[in-house]
């Protein structure tokens, strides 16, 4: 291309239209960094600037060819004494450099300010992900320049050259929607906008080829609008008219466009689009249900797939009931091997969602019974019930109300954490000053800015109290529209002022409200120092924990600089330190942070536990019961308390110690397991022993087995701590019910010790699940038995 004289571009920024773009673009664009997100060139920023040059850019490429315009007409007196072209090219080459020097040159400011107040406010690293800044920004300004300059060629009216680069963009737009709505995948990829890898709870980003690929037939798209110009220009009144085909411009358009042609036929392959076919036959396995299909992993083992096919069954059979109704449309579900394979797929790594309007749910590979499926088939079930056309709730039809469709769900799983309920959770959340004011989060605009574990756990709070006590037509009604007065009569302010005294009136002990803090101190993503960059560090820190230890340290400690309010970046540091056999280092790194956690019990807690077993590694026994018993003393969650019992048990009974430090120290199940069964050769009525073997072989599906080593373990005389006898109980409902048992579900049950109503609760959906099984499936799944 020539070089575009500098007297060009000033003379286009004597407009005032153009001038008040490239301002709004530059000026603009470096008032972002004060916002949350925005303050490094990262993807925010990058994906903000690609959005605004995409849209506004344009029209400096129709300023632009409108100038080349008059210099071809002659109709500017500044530029008489210029030779007239003999070459389309040349004036095409003249618009577009213009045009894409302006273009490119309002992304520099944002980039310097971003980086600078990275640098002199923050301490986040400015290119943690500053690849996505060019891969947004500089193929959308790119695009904008050619298809302004297309335009501003095609008219010779401004406002219909506008027009016209307006229907670009939202034709775009359908094209990037009509996968998201119609396909199974939520990413977004669209030429003049940029990119939208997935849900905004997947924190921890990257640079992937996709994007590269994707940002090269952008590339590719805009040298086709340029060429597609320059064949199409008249000189003489510098207007568009029919392409004049010459070898030379003819076979480089077929270049460019069979390039494109090729990505697009390979779009499924490279991630750039997902198709339904594609998807299943990547998955590969299919079962059909009453009320589902399930698309499940190539090779998963039968048995495991007739479960998920039960699971799903009971799951409808339950939301039917609470929701009043159930669609009649089958529901398709999609299960994946792992994150990482679903994040390739569809553009959700650990994010579970649903498309209720296409009435089927995405899940990652889980244990059973699957922690999100209730929650992501309450969505797709609820279907009926919402407004617009993706069926959820609404505004006028189009604006989602998250609060409600989220809370929705929650209070349709109402799930059991712990040994808290989702009222007691929310009610802990209350009274440690952590909650979200409800009547922000069931309107329009607050429910993102809280931490997603907040947000979800008072909002389905709130709907399932509106449910319990006036009803599921009611809430039902609700759903459509989020009109409180419409479905009850009253207002939002009233019914969440009698749903906060239903809180209030809840008794907790102060271990609980400690356990509430410590769930849910973390706020959201908006709220957090160098979010993204954390959130990769961490990521990146538990994964090469185990391999790389050195490496994890390290990336632990820059974490735990950038956000030093967040203790298990610390823990991390310390795990670390242990793994390189530092462990007495380990151990002042705990130190230190104990006498900083003193004020939060159940914080306080864990870092004892952590304290105990570097004592324990160090052989310091005395030390290790001083913090054990400190863990027993601060009322910690359950499973904190248990682990200690253990722990103290081990260091009462010499023979037990080695085998109980190794058991959790030692990451490989099959020599966990073979510690064991070593250990009961020489102490066959050691109750601590069964109960942990019964634990171990009930988590790796040995069920029939694990009955056998709990039945053991409530033989013990004295019988064990409430703790203990508690899980060993629990665990030993969900094994009978595994082995296929369900006379032993009902016996256990029926003789259970009031252990609270989150304990009851969770066991008595056991009982639920065998009436269920044997009502609707001829009875229950009995496994079949490895040879023994």
């Amino acid at each position: 291309m020539q070089q575009v004289p500098s007297s060009r571009v000033l003379a286009l920024l004597r407009r005032r239209a153009v001038l008040i773009v490239v301002g709004a673009l530059a000026l603009g664009g470096s008032a972002l960094v004060f916002l949350p997100l925005f303050g490094v060139p990262g993807f925010e920023l990058g994906l903000a600037l690609a959005i605004a040059v995409g849209t506004l850019g344009g029209g400096i490429g129709i300023a632009a060819a409108g100038q080349e315009r008059r210099i071809l007409r002659g109709e500017d007196s500044r530029w008489k004494d210029l030779p007239r072209p003999e070459h389309p090219g040349l004036p095409v080459a003249q618009a577009l450099g213009t045009a894409l020097l302006l273009n490119t040159a309002v992304l520099l400011p944002p980039f310097l300010s971003a980086t600078l107040f990275a640098l002199i406010t923050t301490r986040c690293d400015p290119f943690e992900l500053v690849g996505f800044y060019p891969l947004l920004t500089l193929p959308s300004a790119a695009l904008a320049s050619c298809a302004g300059v297309l335009c501003g060629f095609w008219t010779q009216r401004p406002g219909r050259a506008v027009l016209a680069y307006a229907a670009l963009v939202l034709a775009s737009g359908v094209l990037t929607a009509w996968p998201i709505v119609f396909g199974p995948q939520v990413y977004a990829f669209n030429h003049f906008l940029g990119h939208l890898p997935g849900p905004l709870y997947d924190e921890a980003l990257k640079v992937t080829p996709r994007l590269a690929w994707f940002r090269l037939e952008t590339l590719l798209g805009a040298a086709v609008l340029a060429l597609g110009t320059t064949m199409s220009l008249e000189l003489r009144e510098g207007r568009l008219t029919r392409p004049r085909v010459r070898l030379g411009t003819g076979g480089l358009m077929l270049v460019l466009v069979g390039s494109i042609v090729l990505i697009e036929a390979q779009a499924p392959t490279l991630g750039l689009r997902m198709t339904e076919a594609y998807l299943s036959e990547r998955l590969g396995g299919v079962r059909d249900t009453p009320h589902f299909r399930l698309h499940y992993p190539r090779g998963k083992p039968r048995q495991d797939v007739e479960r998920i096919a039960r699971d799903l069954e009971f799951r409808h059979s339950q939301l039917s009931r609470f929701l009043g109704k159930a669609p009649t449309e089958t529901l398709h579900v999609y299960l994946y091997r792992s994150d990482e394979e679903k994040q390739e797929l569809v553009g959700a790594g650990r994010t579970q969602f649903a498309k209720p309007w296409r009435y089927e749910l995405h899940i990652n590979e889980r244990p059973f019974p699957h922690s999100s499926l209730h929650h992501e088939l309450a969505h797709v079930m609820a279907a009926p019930a919402g407004s617009g056309p993706f069926r959820v709730t609404t505004r006028f039809g189009l604006w989602p109300l998250m609060g409600v469709i989220e809370g929705y769900a929650v209070a349709a799983d109402d799930p059991i954490q712990g040994d808290l309920t989702l009222h007691q959770w929310a009610a802990g959340m209350r009274r440690q000053g952590l909650a979200p004011d409800m009547r922000g989060l069931m309107g329009t605009e607050s429910f993102y800015q809280a931490a997603p574990t907040r947000a979800y756990t008072v909002a389905g709070s709130f709907i399932r109290y509106l449910a319990d006590t006036y009803g599921s037509e009611k809430v039902r009604t609700l759903y459509a529209h989020a009109d409180f007065p419409a479905a009850y009569g009253r207002s939002l302010d009233e019914l969440a002022t009698e749903w906060e005294r239903f809180l209030d009136s809840l008794p907790l002990d102060e271990a609980a409200l400690s356990r509430a803090f410590l769930r849910f101190r973390t706020g959201s993503l908006f709220t957090r120092t160098c979010a993204r960059e954390v959130a990769r560090l961490s990521e990146a820190a538990w994964s090469s924990l185990a391999g790389d230890p050195e490496d994890s340290l390290k990336l632990y400690q820059r974490a735990a600089e950038l956000q030093p309010e967040e203790p298990n970046y610390i823990i991390g540091q310390a795990t670390a330190l242990d793994q390189l056999d530092q462990t007495a280092e380990a151990a002042q790194v705990l130190a230190r942070l104990a006498e900083k956690s003193q004020a939060q019990p159940a914080l306080e807690a864990e870092v004892a536990m952590k304290q105990a077993d570097m004592a324990l590694r160090l052989t310091q026994l005395d030390e290790a019961r001083r913090h054990l018993e400190r863990v027993l003393a601060l009322a910690p969650s359950p499973e904190l308390e248990r682990t200690a019992q253990v722990k103290l048990s081990a260091l009462e009974s010499p023979s037990r110690l080695e085998t109980i430090e190794r058991f959790f120290r030692d990451p490989r199940e099959d020599m966990r397991l073979l510690r064991l069964s070593w250990a009961l050769e020489t102490a066959p009525k050691d109750p601590i022993l069964h109960y942990l073997l019964g634990r171990r072989l009930h988590q790796v599906g040995e069920p029939s087995l694990a009955v056998e080593h709990l039945h053991r373990t409530l033989e013990a005389v004295p019988p064990l701590s409430e703790a203990l006898r508690r899980e060993t109980l629990r665990l030993l409902v969900e094994a009978s019910y595994l082995a296929g048992d369900c006379g032993a579900v009902r016996h256990e049950v029926g003789v259970l010790p009031d252990f609270g109503p989150a304990f009851k609760m969770a066991a008595t959906e056991w009982v639920a699940r065998c009436d269920f099984e044997e009502g609707a499936l001829g009875g229950p799944l009995v496994p079949r038995r490895a040879f023994r």
